[in-house]
């Protein structure tokens, strides 16, 4: 009985700890995007998570959360996996018909880029002036690289004649970014679909036959 009753709590426990995770994580991605990263501080999040400092401080540091932040931008949510394994990419990735594999592309962007493109912005701009978030934008576009092949190697069959794999996802990986996305969107004022619709004819323009 006694058994029970500890393992009984320490599993509450550990679901209290993880709604506390991610309304800490919430309250951070939307004081990141509304204020700015350095205009952010940790009493900021914890006012806006209903918190204490000392929690958000438990979370770990200011730069710890924005790492958290944009890994659960892109994956969709706190407990998902990297992003090429979600079931759109898989699909993407397994679908053999150029058409039908241009318009899941569109879809993705138009799903995703709401989510992700306001984060990104803070990712990128807080890594001119921060060695560890300059640290992990490296590795993120290394990971985007790395995806980016995955999806090009999918192509594999669609490419051009003599574009080769490598220099396809070279020119995927410094195209197809969310900084252009703000480009059009932010910058030229397009409506997210034109921008979806862009990409996938983009996509068919400059690298498929």
């Amino acid at each position: 009985m006694t058994e029970r009753r500890r393992a009984y709590h320490s599993a509450l426990r550990a679901e209290q700890a993880e709604r506390t995770r991610v309304a800490v994580i919430a309250a951070a991605t939307e004081c990141f995007v509304g204020q700015g990263y350095a205009e952010t501080t940790m009493k900021d999040i914890a006012e806006r998570a209903g918190v204490s400092a000392p929690t958000v401080y438990a979370q770990g540091s200011k730069a710890a959360l924005l790492l958290a932040v944009v890994d659960v931008s892109i994956a969709g949510d706190a407990t998902a996996g990297p992003l090429i394994q979600h079931d759109r990419f898989r699909q993407l990735l397994d679908e053999r018909d150029k058409e039908r594999k241009l318009r899941l592309m569109a879809r993705i962007a138009q799903d995703w880029l709401p989510r992700v493109g306001p984060v990104m912005r803070v990712f990128r701009e807080a890594a001119a002036g921060d060695l560890e978030i300059a640290e992990a934008w490296e590795d993120y576009e290394r990971r985007r690289y790395t995806d980016a092949r995955a999806i090009i190697e999918s192509f594999s069959s669609l490419l051009r004649p003599g574009l080769t794999v490598e220099r396809a996802t070279d020119i995927y990986w410094a195209t197809f970014t969310t900084h252009t996305a703000e480009a059009f969107m932010a910058g030229r004022k397009w409506e997210l679909r034109e921008y979806a619709d862009w990409l996938a004819d983009a996509m068919d323009r400059l690298l498929l036959r």
